[in-house]
């Protein structure tokens, strides 16, 4: 698999993305566990992260927010730490929710997995999220979620040499 190219599969419920990024595992795992690091890449380029507050434990919550290039464009989440084994795994409930963190029932829930490898000096970072249906995964596909996160693993790309 090439750097910068994202391997996307599915399998069932599950879509599977996997992508080598050229830094230690143990710095994957910082940029994915702090705002100060999120705010800096995640979202796809058109619709940065503004706002982001975090309880990084188990238990504790993500709250963010992207906004888009058009006046009122915005799209709140709300994550709920499941497990999380440094440096190796970061596991979560990702939810669609408001500004006050209510979460917007008519959007599907995901458990997003996300794994750091040590790959050749580099990481090998797979990110699993399951679905209530295989139906629910062909509608977020289809609202445009692979490239999205094609995009951010693009601006993830750029910036870890700024970090290393």
């Amino acid at each position: 698999m090439p750097t910068n190219k994202t391997n996307v599969q599915t399998k069932g419920r599950e879509l599977i993305m996997e992508r080598i990024f050229d830094a230690p595992p143990q710095l994957m795992f910082e940029v994915w566990s702090s705002c100060k690091h999120l705010k800096n890449w995640w979202g796809p380029k058109e619709w940065p992260m503004h706002e982001c507050e975090m309880d990084f434990r188990e238990g504790g919550k993500w709250h963010f927010c992207l906004r888009g290039p058009n006046e009122g464009d915005e799209s709140w989440g709300l994550a709920v730490y499941k497990n999380i084994d440094k440096p190796r795994k970061i596991e979560y409930k990702d939810n669609f929710s408001d500004e006050q963190g209510n979460i917007n029932e008519d959007m599907p829930e995901m458990l997003i997995t996300v794994e750091f490898f040590e790959h050749e000096g580099k990481t090998r970072q797979v990110s699993t999220t399951l679905f209530d249906t295989e139906a629910t995964l062909k509608q977020v596909i289809e609202m445009g979620a692979v490239e999205g996160n094609e995009s951010q693993m693009e601006r993830l790309d750029e910036y870890l040499p700024t970090i290393q």
